[in-house]
């Protein structure tokens, strides 16, 4: 049976929490199965009373910093760096007994690039980390990517053992920006065993990666449900931008994403 998540970040404990609240409760009520927890660096110091003590019971999937917080796997230089800003996120798994987090590689394309990731990785040796495929470039800073291909992918996966969680629409964006075919990288990509996947809505022919709630766009979101996941499997709903004020539009999504599951 597949499980289905929604996702908040930890500074949500100070930042927004009444979503953070009412996040948890929904799980523990029974309309979520798991909370994907992301993890800024340094922040474990911080909310991590408060979290082992709203989690009780909670199934959790953690997500590592990315790009967006200067994390990159494939900066040789920045090693060090890296692995002090994925401390908080193996903390939290520690403490919340998590056996996934969740791992972006890094930008720039090119060999040396997807080579670096790997020994990174590798060197990391943390049986729970799980690689992330990436649209072509970074929203944020505009800049290159790697880790956008399934080959790009499955060598990871071959040379370090990680696990593997597909995010659909970075799989849409990189395959409609190289003008490959979206439906042979999805196939590709499912191949690979995923265990768990990120769903939002977008526009099926863009390169740009926009976390749109369910029905505001045109994937094809049963196709995709009923076709392209399994069942023992986790979906987290990646839905929304900005800071939200309440849990309903994500109850409208898991609503509106489990009417499509085939009976």
């Amino acid at each position: 049976m597949r499980k289905f998540g929604v996702k908040l970040w930890s500074r949500d404990f100070a930042k927004n929490p009444e979503f953070a609240r009412q996040s948890v409760a929904k799980v523990k009520e029974g309309f979520f199965d798991y909370i994907e927890l992301f993890v800024p660096p340094q922040t474990y110091d911080d909310f991590y009373v408060q979290v082992a003590e709203e989690f009780k019971g909670v199934e959790t999937i953690i997500h590592a910093p990315h790009a967006v917080f200067g994390m990159d796997t494939g900066d040789e230089s920045r090693y060090v760096q890296n692995c002090k800003d994925l401390r908080a996120s193996q903390q939290y798994a520690d403490l919340l007994k998590a056996e996934i987090i969740i791992l972006h590689p890094g930008f720039n394309e090119g060999e040396k690039y997807l080579a670096e990731t790997i020994r990174q990785f590798q060197k990391i040796n943390d049986k729970r980390l799980a690689v992330e495929n990436l649209p072509s470039y970074c929203s944020s800073t505009g800049r290159e990517l790697h880790g956008t291909s399934p080959k790009q992918i499955q060598r990871i996966i071959a040379e370090t053992g990680c696990q593997f969680c597909l995010d659909f629409s970075h799989a849409i964006c990189a395959a409609n920006a190289h003008g490959r075919d979206v439906w042979a990288d999805l196939e590709a990509y499912q191949a690979l065993n995923p265990v768990m996947y990120h769903m939002c809505d977008g526009d099926f022919a863009s390169d740009k990666d926009e976390h749109r709630h369910y029905g505001e766009g045109n994937y094809p979101l049963a196709d995709l449900l009923n076709n392209y996941t399994k069942e023992d499997t986790f979906m987290t709903m990646e839905t929304g931008h900005g800071i939200p004020t309440d849990i309903q539009p994500w109850l409208e999504d898991i609503k509106y994403l489990k009417g499509f599951l085939k009976k």
